[in-house]
């Protein structure tokens, strides 16, 4: 029973592991200007990875290259995705290289970083919240619209009689 088991076992596994690797895209977001991050990160896969660039586009953002490995060929991509977050634009790198391990994706994104770090500087620091409004100060008599509710006001009743009291 064991032996009519084992070969679909295994298959499965290989399976579970191909579809686990094959889906590998890592990314990180740093602040810094696209314009600049741009160039820098094109010279990181050309000259600091020794990669082999097959494609690249500076308007859509993205660079195709190959890297190989032994004596294998893998398909890659950057791409740098300007964003908006907490109100400064900041740009999200995105590495995918196929049928490669999502660690070596992500060791090549800390490279990237340390290099944007050496070539640009420190990524642009987060703006400082606004200044909160002081409190109000209670210790005020109230002025004469204060307390009142805003909108149309129900008209006073005229003088026809003498007032309605709700007691005898």
């Amino acid at each position: 029973m064991i032996r009519r088991w084992l070969p679909r076992l295994a298959a499965l596994s290989t399976f579970l592991v191909a579809v686990s690797v094959a889906d590998a895209r890592s990314e990180k977001t740093l602040a810094y200007p696209r314009e600049q991050a741009w160039p820098a990160a094109v010279r990181f896969i050309r000259v600091d990875e020794h990669l082999k660039v097959v494609e690249k586009d500076a308007d859509a953002g993205y660079v195709l290259f190959e890297l190989q490995e032994e004596k294998k060929t893998f398909r890659g991509s950057l791409e740098l995705i300007d964003t908006v977050k907490d109100g400064r634009h900041v740009v999200r790198f995105v590495i995918a290289i196929e049928d490669r391990p999502s660690w070596l994706e992500i060791e090549m994104l800390d490279r990237l970083e340390r290099k944007l770090r050496t070539e640009i500087g420190s990524p642009s620091p987060a703006p400082t919240p606004a200044p909160k409004a002081p409190p109000k100060d209670d210790s005020k008599p109230p002025a004469k619209d204060e307390g009142k509710p805003e909108g149309p006001q129900p008209e006073t009743p005229k003088d026809d009689g003498p007032p309605v009291r709700s007691t005898p």
